[in-house]
């Protein structure tokens, strides 16, 4: 590698040349291509050589998506930060990734983690200031643990999870999202020693829809990584939907796209050439567009059942070594701008009435005995409550289960720092803060204390790709978390089989053990209220 006093790095590999950029004592290359399209939703093709020289010092085009980024920073983080102007938006351009490398000289091959971007599969980019590496991978360099980071783009939305049968017989087999990131991965295990890195020690770690991701690729047969971090996000939490539940997305999106009596050649043209403009545009925040169960990429939904002690599980523990999974104390308030903030007046009745359609009497008491709520209870206190019971079936309650039913080595934490900044939900450990006090990309707004858990955390996370044990490791009867926050302090505790770390309800999991509830049912319940039903 050329020398780092200048801005532009210069790295000459059998694949190519890559120009990239010094920055934070690392060195940047972004916007490669790791895959080509034929078209928009053509299942992506792993690019295997370049030019003469790849220009890398710039971000590539951004996938087809809405711009959420100043919304998940000024929203959902309540905090924003310089950002650049957003790169253009591409169908066919847009499988880029970037990689940063330590700017010093290593003798070995180092860890690499490649990171999968959240935003509910519907936005998120690679080039999102929040999600910078460049001060993690700094950070590795000054704790003796250089680590490089890799982020990639997938296709969002329409072009990222749309599926029918008619466009599977077209030769579209959906699931382009997934395939993306494991195109992607496989990029990372043939190209990545060119940048330095070791191909047979990557950590594939992900935020909410992200995490998720990390988990599905666990049920591939090929070894894709050697560990996975999971940060408030399982399969529980985003169903992989049944090939009915696509068809019907899809028969919406034809009828917002004027499609509804269009023929199958015309209705496919469309998809292929509609504008990425447009196709936001006329995409419906409302439609569902998630994975579906397709015999390929992912087989089959994961379920509370599937991680009962003594059940097979999930695949990836026969190759993937070892399992990090934790959560935000206060994950359930991403839910708030879901659409149940505006359903505040009279949600204690809503909620009670959705539960009594979609579970029995039995457990519909209880579950409301557990959590204090009755049709009548005030509306203030009843939708903390419910964003509480929130937390406690999508994040909290499937992080606990993952780590109990994980054969190998397994590293349960509890992000409970709570956010600083003026919001909504001000002095709550909310969903995506993990992430934002992970990059360190926030450390200049944050008080010296809360400064620490940044640090904490991230240094736990390089240890972790680095093979070095962060924190006593997850038992399966004595359990085992470790908490990062608040005001700087970072604890590891023992909690039970059915209990949870320091700021968590066991509520859910003594109801299951006393045989009042059935997890799954309760989950499914949940997204049904979600849905107004």
């Amino acid at each position: 590698m050329d020398d780092l006093t200048t801005d532009v790095v210069v790295l000459n590999t059998p694949s190519g040349v890559f120009k990239g950029k010094a920055i934070e004592g690392c060195v940047q290359y972004s916007g490669i291509k790791y895959a080509n399209l034929k078209d928009q939703l053509a299942v992506p093709e792993m690019v295997t050589a370049y030019g003469d020289i790849t220009d890398a010092t710039r971000f590539g085009s951004q996938c087809v998506a809405m711009d959420g980024c100043q919304f998940e920073q000024g929203v959902i983080i309540q905090q924003s930060i310089d950002t650049p102007s957003s790169p253009p938006m591409s169908g066919l351009d847009c499988l880029n990734l970037n990689i940063t490398v330590p700017g010093v000289s290593n003798r070995k091959p180092l860890p690499v983690m490649a990171f999968i971007h959240g935003g509910g599969y519907i936005m998120g980019a690679n080039w999102w200031p929040q999600y910078d590496p460049a001060r993690l991978v700094k950070l590795s360099m000054e704790s003796e643990s250089p680590t490089i980071v890799v982020a990639f783009n997938y296709r969002l939305g329409i072009l990222g999870n749309l599926t029918s049968k008619e466009l599977r017989d077209a030769g579209y087999p959906g699931n382009n999202a997934l395939r993306d990131q494991r195109c992607a991965l496989r990029w990372i295990k043939t190209h990545i020693s060119n940048f330095g890195g070791d191909s047979d020690n990557v950590t594939l770690f992900g935020e909410s829809a992200g995490a998720a991701s990390v988990l599905n690729h666990l049920s591939s047969s090929e070894r894709l990584f050697k560990r996975a971090i999971s940060m408030s996000g399982t399969p529980t939490m985003f169903k992989l939907f049944p090939s009915a539940v696509a068809e019907t997305s899809y028969d919406i999106i034809m009828k917002e796209l004027g499609l509804e009596n269009a023929s199958t050649a015309d209705r496919v043209s469309r998809l292929l050439t509609i504008s990425p403009e447009e196709l936001v545009a006329k995409t419906p925040m409302t439609v569902p567009l998630r994975s579906f169960v397709d015999d390929d990429i992912v087989p089959s939904s994961t379920t509370f059942k599937d991680l009962e002690p003594g059940v097979s599980g999930i695949g990836g523990h026969q190759w993937c070594a070892e399992l990090m999974i934790g959560d935000c104390q206060h994950d359930g308030t991403i839910y708030a701008y879901m659409g149940i903030a505006e359903r505040k007046v009279g949600i204690a009745a809503q909620f009670c009435t959705s539960l009594a359609a979609n579970i029995s009497k039995f457990s519909t008491e209880a579950v409301l005995k557990a959590y204090n709520l009755t049709p009548s209870t005030d509306d203030d206190i009843a939708m903390r409550t419910i964003l509480e019971y929130a937390t406690d079936i999508a994040y909290a309650g499937p992080a606990l289960a993952f780590a109990r039913s994980w054969h190998g080595k397994a590293y349960y934490y509890h992000f409970n720092e709570p956010n600083p900044w003026d919001g909504l939900f001000k002095g709550c450990s909310t969903h995506v803060l993990d992430a934002a006090f992970l990059f360190q990309n926030y450390n200049e707004k944050l008080s010296p204390e809360a400064r620490e858990v940044a640090v904490s955390l991230a240094k736990a996370f390089l240890n972790f790709a680095n093979g070095t044990e962060p924190w006593q490791a997850f038992h399966r009867d004595q359990g085992n978390a470790q908490t990062f926050g608040p005001s700087g302090t970072s604890t590891s505790a023992m909690v039970g089989n059915n209990g949870w770390g320091e700021g968590r309800r066991d509520h859910l999991f003594k109801l299951k053990e006393e045989g009042k509830v059935d997890l799954d049912e309760l989950s499914v319940a949940w997204d049904k209220f979600l849905a107004g039903q």
